[in-house]
């Protein structure tokens, strides 16, 4: 975009109310000083079906949930060197830059885990009182949530006994190992963009994909029969006048929240030139002034970007195995652990709790319960395990 061309003003509003809805719904303040690092991980750019020949496939692995994540510390003037760095993990002095993908990434987390490389980053991030953050997006969580949106509303939820955000994990979990048949009727129905003639069609298409009905629990059933009642709506508000096929057009809003989030607050990204793109086509603006709390940084200049793209690569992986695990083979796995993996995941789920412990605002996630409970159950396996050797 051209310096000359009139840019979208966002509004980036944070006052009072802003803090109390944080930290009264969310548990976490916003008005501390941080400095934050970011990179990120599993990002296609887009979620999206592509036509492929009238295939009709998800552009990704619609389990490789979308990654930013990093460093965060307190100190305006903290350093660290390269160098440094590379003492720690024993790297050789020729190494130009510390990558996730070229000095950790082996294999899937399990695999990950066996790196004494990671045990001593962990370590040294804990040791030098610094803290981790992310936010993640499981992609195939975010497309279907807007169908529970779209035909019934909370109080109705809660009116039946249940809890909205769990009729939306299971509505996810009804989904779960039906992702070919689900690409299909999202295809055949142009989703997100569903036409008004063709709610019956895709609420029929729908239902099907479900278990036998005296199979279902009683928040499924009632789940089922929301659907059923919604074939004859009218309208589906939250999955039509959209784009055909396009569920996420791309990943910037998650790069806007903590910038809006934590206003007093400093946000390093690595470069990301599709986001960067974007973001040049707003002005970013609070009461009126252009923000300026953040910028984007070549991760060669700075090694606390660096560091912050081993965390990324380390959460994509750990959720892409979380999603991708049931809890049978998660046993398994946990019972064949090597005291170096145990030690390793003992280190992040601390660094998590350490983070989480100074404000509730450092980890967040747009997924599933089903699937944050199955990360907690494999922690706590881990720790018995821990504690039992």
């Amino acid at each position: 975009m051209g310096e000359d061309e009139e840019k979208i003003e966002i509004e980036l509003e944070h006052d009072d109310i802003d803090e109390m809805y944080y930290q009264g719904l969310w548990g976490f303040r916003t008005d501390e000083k941080y400095q934050f690092f970011y990179d990120e991980s599993n990002n296609c750019r887009k979620f999206w079906i592509k036509p492929d020949g009238g295939k009709g496939l998800f552009n990704t692995d619609a389990y490789e949930d979308f990654v930013l994540a990093g460093i965060v510390h307190e100190k305006e003037d903290y350093r660290v060197t390269l160098d440094e760095i590379k003492d720690c993990l024993g790297l050789q002095k020729n190494v130009r830059e510390i990558k996730f993908k070229t000095q950790f990434a082996s294999g899937d987390f399990l695999e990950c885990m066996k790196k004494k490389r990671l045990t001593s980053l962990f370590k040294w991030i804990d040791l030098n009182g610094l803290y981790i953050h992310y936010h993640y997006v499981n992609n195939l969580y975010y497309a279907v949530v807007d169908i529970i949106d779209s035909i019934v509303d909370i109080n109705e939820v809660e009116e039946y006994g249940f809890q909205y955000f769990l009729i939306k994990s299971s509505f996810y979990k009804m989904l779960k190992g039906k992702e070919h048949k689900l690409q299909k009727l999202m295809f055949r129905y142009c989703y997100p963009n569903i036409r008004s003639e063709d709610i019956r069609g895709f609420c029929t298409g729908l239902t099907a994909l479900f278990d036998r009905r005296y199979d279902l629990k009683p928040e499924e059933k009632f789940i089922s029969g929301l659907i059923q009642r919604a074939s004859n709506n009218e309208s589906l508000i939250f999955v039509q006048n959209n784009t055909d096929f396009i569920m996420k057009e791309n990943y910037v809003e998650f790069y806007i929240n903590p910038i809006r989030t934590f206003k007093n607050s400093y946000h390093t990204f690595d470069e990301e030139l599709a986001i960067q793109e974007v973001l040049s086509q707003y002005r970013l603006t609070r009461n009126g002034k252009e923000v300026t709390n953040f910028k984007f940084v070549n991760s060669k200049t700075d090694v606390l970007v660096q560091i912050s793209d081993v965390i990324a690569g380390v959460m994509g992986k750990f959720l892409s195995y979380i999603n991708k695990s049931e809890l049978i083979g998660i046993r398994r796995d946990v019972n064949g652990l090597n005291r170096t993996q145990i030690e390793n995941i003992m280190l992040l789920n601390g660094l998590r709790d350490k983070s989480n412990n100074k404000n509730v605002g450092f980890l967040q996630a747009v997924t599933a319960q089903y699937e944050i409970d199955k990360m907690n159950h494999f922690l706590d396996l881990v720790t018995a395990r821990n504690e039992a050797t």
